[in-house]
């Protein structure tokens, strides 16, 4: 027997629709949320919007609390640690299955991506170069053809998708060295060397936790001196 494909329930589409509005910026971090808002931006009613938060809370996205509302999760160096070293680990391990299995699909995925953030980078297009970003890992998990650690990457990524998000159209991370970094990852990936290429990956993306400890610093000195 075939298994049934279930469609998404009106809680799973509501779920995805504010997922991807807090990974995008529209919804930014440590923005409070109205159930009522969202329910009427979304044109639906305020209990699967309800349901919807309460699954994103438990994905780390969204903060619940009874006394004072809902909140798009605000990120602490302890969470970005350990978020960053949980991608390096599940990146890598799929970009070295991905090389010995699918080379020239991998290949043309993170091509693509790549030509896609030089373009959004000439234009200045931080949005575009954010969305370039995300494909350019997306191919590289999904290079990996195992649906087990694709599961588990979309699961747990998202707080970090919406950091990288906020440190590119935000907090105006340097994009000339990211840029750098995913064309490094890219030629290490035509060459296959696979060691090289890990390697590669691994630094840039602990360059993500590095950015966002300089800019809590920069703005901690700021505030300080506001203070004075």
């Amino acid at each position: 027997m075939q298994p049934i494909d279930h469609p998404k329930s009106l809680m799973e589409v509501t779920a995805e629709q504010i997922r991807c509005a807090i990974v995008s910026g529209e919804l930014p971090l440590g923005s409070k949320l109205s159930e009522q808002r969202l329910a009427d931006a979304l044109g639906v009613s305020r209990s699967p919007v309800r349901d919807a938060l309460a699954a994103l809370q438990s994905e780390g996205l969204v903060r619940i609390s009874p006394k004072r509302g809902t909140f798009v999760f605000t990120p602490d160096l302890r969470v970005v640690d350990e978020l960053c070293e949980h991608r390096t680990i599940l990146e890598t391990a799929a970009l070295h299955l991905g090389i010995e299995r699918n080379h020239a699909k991998l290949l043309r995925d993170l091509e693509n991506s790549g030509a896609a953030m030089e373009r959004a980078l000439a234009a200045k297009d931080a949005h575009g170069y954010t969305m370039g970003d995300h494909q350019f890992h997306n191919a590289i998990i999904l290079g990996a053809e195992n649906r087990s650690l694709a599961k588990s990457y979309n699961l747990t990524i998202s707080p970090l998708k919406a950091l990288r998000t906020h440190l590119f159209t935000i907090m105006s991370e340097n994009t000339d060295r990211s840029m750098k970094e995913h064309l490094a990852v890219i030629n290490a990936v035509r060459a296959k060397d696979v060691e090289l290429a890990v390697s590669q990956l691994a630094d840039h993306i602990g360059h993500l936790a590095e950015a966002f400890r300089t800019k809590l610093r920069s703005e901690k000195s700021s505030n300080v001196k506001r203070a004075m």
